[in-house]
């Protein structure tokens, strides 16, 4: 799992975790404890009403399979490169 998170800021070991759940990769908030272990960021989605439900869920953006995640990390990179 350590091999697999990328450290954004040193000062809370806040970064982002690549996830594979169901054949699916995913981004997901996480953050290495003073332990080392890497912890996912969870967090309870609203309803419809705008009322937490009652199971929290991994903070996480998902990017498909294989093939569809690299396409779409690709596409947000050309994102960033036009951007700069």
């Amino acid at each position: 799992m350590k091999n697999d998170f990328i450290k954004i800021n040193d000062q809370y070991g806040e970064g982002i975790l690549l996830d594979i759940y169901k054949n699916e990769y995913g981004l997901c908030m996480a953050n290495e404890g003073k332990d080392g272990e890497i912890y996912l960021k969870w967090v309870f989605p609203q309803t419809k009403n705008r009322t937490p439900t009652e199971k929290a869920i991994p903070m996480r953006i998902t990017l498909g399979v294989k093939q569809q995640a690299i396409q779409r990390l690709e596409q947000l990179l050309m994102m960033i490169e036009q951007r700069g």
